[in-house]
């Protein structure tokens, strides 16, 4: 990932508000983690798995925190059921999820397509709104336009990464 995408991610973060960061391992979005980790703006929680995400994520947000979930596509499809059950049976809570969306159109990984092509799929069969971004300068934007959107919902969103932000093609 280009060190101006990182600072873009983190541009927008800070400037939706987010306080809170719970994440898993990525290997496209670990420059973004470590700075985040680094970072006196941002509580970080590093996860064990994808379904401690979503209650961590519901907790600070409880708490008084705008929370984050920063993690791979892999990992919102391994949380669907912590998703859906605080969704439907307790409400939903604003929570901006920012994901490595691996296995988008362009990608050159066939192992990444399962999740790549379903991913959006979910998100749409459990109305929960997405945008995918791909290009660099819309970083910032679509990050605060996420937040608003989740606050203004009460419910999870979508920043899915992908393209040239996350991937260089092989």
């Amino acid at each position: 990932m280009k060190t101006e995408d990182v600072n873009a991610i983190i541009a927008g973060l800070k400037q939706a508000g987010i306080d809170f960061v719970a994440s898993l391992p990525s290997s496209a979005l670990a420059p973004v983690i470590h700075t985040i980790m680094k970072d006196a703006d941002f509580v970080h929680v590093p996860l064990a798995n994808e379904r401690d995400g979503i209650g961590v994520c519901a907790g600070a947000w409880m708490g008084g925190k705008k929370p984050a979930f920063i993690g791979m596509n892999e990992g919102v499809v391994m949380a669907t059921y912590p998703l859906l059950s605080t969704m439907y049976n307790f409400g939903g809570f604003p929570l901006l999820m920012v994901i490595d969306h691996r296995g988008d159109f362009g990608d050159t990984y066939p192992w990444y397509f399962a999740c790549g092509i379903q991913l959006p799929r979910i998100l749409e069969s459990f109305q929960i709104p997405y945008t995918i971004v791909r290009e660099g300068s819309k970083l910032i934007d679509e990050i605060v336009l996420g937040q608003q959107t989740t606050e203004a919902y009460g419910k999870p969103v979508a920043i899915l990464l992908s393209g040239e932000e996350i991937y260089v093609k092989h």
